[in-house]
């Protein structure tokens, strides 16, 4: 299955990412003016850094084809024809009929217009619609309050699971302060 060439909504307008996306894609999670939310912690006298092998090690190269769609997808988050962040999707877990999502502006200016919550919800439904997944789940910083509101905004809300119960449900968490927040669709059968 391949995905459709974009995925429009009312401002922005998903375009699945390419190999040669994957290096922009890095630099804006590992090399922007973002990346200390993204990556670092207040607790931490430094970001950690992300090397670019580490990187493709975790986005393997079907988040930049369509070889594995079931396996997970970037999509590049475009406004007015200017790429302004990524959103992706993890492997497609057909037990629970859900995948986690993981999300990033480009840039600070690029962030508080709405744009990745839209991004968001024009994911999970084509999610839904393209592979009949209900359950969306992502792993945001406490300490990123800005990205808490937008991922609200997309649906999202926050477990009610205890750490212990919500590690064992979605995963590790992916900072020391993670929050797990997720979103069901439901068919409309």
């Amino acid at each position: 299955m391949n995905h459709p060439d974009h995925i429009n909504g009312e401002r922005v307008c998903l375009r699945p990412a390419r190999v040669d996306d994957r290096h922009m894609i890095y630099r804006g999670l590992a090399c922007s003016d973002v990346t200390d939310i993204l990556l670092g912690h207040p607790s931490q006298d430094h970001t950690p850094l992300l090397t670019y092998e580490a990187f493709c090690d975790d986005y393997r190269q079907h988040f930049f084809d369509d070889s594995n769609p079931e396996g997970g997808r970037c999509f590049v988050i475009e406004f007015a024809g200017q790429a302004e962040g990524q959103v992706n999707y993890n492997d497609i877990e057909r037990d629970r009929n859900r995948t986690e999502l993981d999300i990033w502006m480009f840039e600070e200016r690029h962030c508080g217009h709405g744009h990745g919550s839209e991004a968001l919800r024009l994911l999970c439904d084509y999610l839904r619609s393209a592979f009949a997944v209900q359950g969306f789940y992502i792993k945001p910083s406490a300490a990123n309050p800005r990205a808490i509101r937008a991922y609200e905004k997309a649906g999202f809300r926050r477990t009610s699971l205890f750490d212990a119960e919500a590690m064992r449900e979605y995963g590790r968490k992916d900072s020391i302060d993670t929050v797990y927040m997720t979103r069901n669709i439901e068919h409309p059968f």
